[in-house]
């Protein structure tokens, strides 16, 4: 069957709003759109955004070929319960917000005629989610179309049987013919041995085509050629070698455009986290879009997809629980349809900081899902993703439960704020042991078990159960360092993913600095809005987290030089887990002259030298690649040097003072555009020399003229209460993101910026 995408032409309203349908492309989030409220029922979960019941609708012309052949809609996602109509008729939808399913219009269609195909999100029972959803279509949307008797999508599936020589397995649900680079073969279920192939891994991303025909209908699928094998004596190897997995966590949605999963904003991600030295993601906490998935598969990295965030136990008054058993087992078919030919996806994982391995019932379930899986797929390991507070927690109430205890019906089901107060002593309560006597059934029933923030469980793990294979699911970012030892020296740890890789929107505040005060809740108040925990922020910015992972992996080999806010020199500050540090790659204080300012030097090697225009601040030994100084500022340069053991200078870096912020930089992320794509166009507050002030704020005006519109502006502010809608927003640390759509047609696109007491500046970009 053909595919072919169908984002044009649509239109759009909320429930009760028909009177003001909008013209929209897709992919498309409408809970972006709704206004912030401090008293939203979504509260910090969604970054105080409502959700809602919205309404998409085109038309589709029933094409004369389409008379005698089959045709389907694939929906990659819509959040969330949702129903599509065809002529009025109810064709189909699907209840997960995550899950791609396919809709049947053969036969229904009217040949010759418009047909209005109507698509309903129903979002509004809320909350229904731990983090930012978004709503309504916001992944792609396919249109399939082929002979009756031909190929369906996801039907085909290609296995590496083994990789000297490299031989894959074809099997398909009728007869095909396949062939891979002049290598062909027919049947439901054969193989194809292939000369000389080239492997695929995340340092070699080499991807193949089969050419698969049936009768009169083709389709062309792209997979890779690799294995996966996984033990306690060698970690998890990927055609025979084993690897370490230097992961971070992301969610789904893209910052300022919502949930909004458009191809360029999944490539950009993907390929910003390759160049900072991740070789792997774990998607949190829900399956992955397919875009997402191909462009890992072209990047070479290497995916953990979740399937979800909570079983029979709620995590939200309105989440999927209510649904798990009616739902679970066709959205895990669903998911693996997906993956199965994606070399990018090694693992499965069943389920994240789930509340029922702590209940005496959870073990079935975690068998249950294993076995579809395995069923499905026994190519790929499964994993559980363990919160061991979670777990005692429910266990402890259960357990006075049945006890009788009046108080039973409060343990475990405190607010978030609380849990995070007591998980010092929770924490330090629980033991390999402990632990292990609550959720021994459920990760019996994996290949591999996942601790989130659980670093001080592996070894007493390991030896009672010397043949476990055990993964960092989740580690707080401040052990990085620590947490990457472990990794390194034990075969049975096979990786790290600290939480989290990139900012996302909801779980406000998480990671949001607090000053004047050493204790800050786990999440904050409005207006927060970003979690702003991450080692990216919203716009794409590397922070200082993500110069350290990238040096600690050694994907960076100059030293980095971070500072703390000066402003703040000297008062009591709160971080929070979810935040390594609170200083910025700047020298730039204006007004602090003469404050303490406290110093980081991230690098490999023995020792740091700090430097102050020239005069050393002294040498200090790393502690896991980080040095700390102290100097009074004053503006000029900074010198961090980092030496090997024999004293010998390794590499150097600079950090200085830049000028009062005298114009605008209009800098897109490229210069030319396919007609219908978006572009990113970072927008920089800088002085003469075109250094951005990270000192200056200013309300930023954006103009896009031409074959373009502005899709969305927005900062990085973790706690702004400015749309991304609109055509201003106030920089955050010199910089503001613009979001521009192409109209679809070839033409060039002008983007002004103007900001006042600044020189305005433009660039212009050619669409083909």
């Amino acid at each position: 069957m053909k595919k072919e995408r169908v984002h044009q032409r649509w239109m759009f309203w909320k429930d009760g709003q028909e009177t003001r349908k909008t013209e929209i492309v897709l992919p498309h989030d409408a809970m972006i759109l709704e206004k912030r409220s401090p008293d939203c029922p979504n509260g910090t979960a969604t970054g105080f955004l409502p959700g809602g019941k919205y309404y998409y609708e085109t038309s589709l012309f029933g094409r004369t070929e389409w008379a005698d052949q089959r045709v389907m809609l694939e929906f990659e996602g819509v959040y969330m319960n949702s129903t599509v109509l065809l002529n009025n008729e109810v064709v189909g939808g699907r209840l997960y917000g995550y899950s791609n399913f396919y809709v049947e219009l053969t036969g229904k269609l009217r040949i010759g005629e418009d047909n209005r195909l109507l698509v309903i999100a129903d979002n509004s029972a809320c909350p229904n989610s731990r983090w930012y959803s978004g709503s309504g279509i916001y992944r792609p949307v396919n249109l399939w179309v082929g002979p009756q008797d031909g190929i369906e999508p996801e039907s085909v599936k290609i296995t590496t049987v083994s990789i000297d020589p490299a031989v894959i397995q074809i099997q398909a649900p009728k007869e095909v013919h396949v062939s891979v680079e002049g290598v062909c073969g027919s049947g439901r279920d054969f193989r194809l041995t292939i000369p000389n192939a080239r492997l695929w891994s995340a340092e070699t991303p080499n991807l193949y085509t089969a050419h698969v025909t049936c009768g009169e209908d083709s389709e062309e699928i792209r997979f890779g050629i690799r294995t996966l094998s996984w033990d306690a004596q060698n970690g998890l190897q990927i055609n025979g070698k084993t690897v370490k997995l230097r992961g971070g966590c992301v969610h789904h949605d893209h910052g300022i455009l919502g949930a909004a999963a458009w191809d360029k904003a999944e490539y950009r991600r993907a390929k910003m986290l390759k160049d900072l030295g991740y070789n792997a993601i774990r998607y949190s906490h829900n399956p992955a879009g397919k875009n997402f998935l191909d462009v890992c598969d072209e990047l070479g990295l290497y995916v953990i997809d979740e399937s979800f965030d909570q079983w029979k136990v709620p995590q939200s008054a309105c989440d999927y629980a209510l649904h798990f058993d009616a739902e679970w087992q066709k959205d895990v078919e669903s998911m693996v349809s997906k993956d199965y030919n994606h070399p990018c996806v090694v693992m499965y994982c069943v389920g994240n900081e789930i509340t029922d391995t702590g209940l005496p019932f959870g073990g079935a379930i975690c068998k249950g899902i294993c076995a579809k899986f395995k069923s499905l797929d026994p190519t790929r390991p499964t994993m559980i993703a363990i919160n061991s507070m979670l777990s005692t927690l429910a266990a402890m109430k259960a357990k006075q439960a049945a006890e009788k205890k009046e108080e039973s019906e409060n343990v475990g089901s405190k607010e978030v704020n609380d849990i995070v107060a007591l998980l010092p002593k929770i924490m330090a309560s629980i033991t390999p042991d402990s632990l292990e006597a609550i959720i021994h059934d459920c990760v019996e029933a994996v290949d591999i078990v996942g601790y989130n923030y659980g670093h001080n469980l592996y070894e007493g793990t390991h030896e009672r159960f010397p043949e476990r294979v055990i993964l960092s699911s989740e580690t707080f970012p401040a052990r990085m360092g620590t947490n990457w030892d472990k990794v390194l020296q034990n075969d049975y740890v096979i990786g790290d993913f600290h939480w989290t890789a990139w900012d996302y929107l909801g779980e406000a505040g998480v990671g949001l600095p607090v000053y004047g005060t050493a204790k800050a809740p786990f999440s904050k108040s409005y207006p927060a809005f970003t979690a702003n925990c991450g080692s990216v922020d919203l716009t794409g910015l590397p922070e200082s987290a993500a110069m350290y992972t990238a040096i600690l992996w050694g994907a960076y080999d100059k030293p980095y030089v971070g500072v703390r806010p000066v402003n703040h020199s000297g008062e009591e500050y709160a971080l929070g887990n979810w935040r390594m540090t609170d200083s910025v790659g700047s020298w730039t204080w204006p007004g602090c002259e003469g404050r303490t300012a406290e110093i980081e030097v991230f690098s490999r090697g023995a020792e740091a030298e700090l430097l102050q225009e020239g005069t050393s601040l002294g040498r200090k030994p790393f502690d896991h690649c980080k040095a700390r100084f102290e100097a009074v500022y004053r503006p000029g340069t900074l010198t961090a040097v980092a030496y090997d053991a024999d004293g010998e200078e390794l590499s150097r870096t600079e950090l200085k003072t830049v000028g009062d912020a005298v114009k605008l930089a209009v800098l897109p992320e490229e210069k030319t555009l396919s007609a219908g794509d978006i572009v990113y166009i970072p927008i920089h507050l800088t002085d003469a020399e075109g250094n951005r002030n990270m000192s200056a704020e200013k309300l930023v005006g954006v103009r896009v003229e031409g074959a373009g519109t502005l899709l969305a502006l927005g900062s990085a502010c973790p706690d702004t209460v400015e749309s991304y809608q609109g055509d201003c927003f106030t920089s955050w640390q010199g910089r503001v993101l613009a979001v521009v759509h192409s109209a679809g047609e070839p033409g060039t696109i002008r983007i002004t910026a103007s900001a006042e007491g600044l020189e305005p500046a433009s660039a212009e970009i050619v669409v083909r």
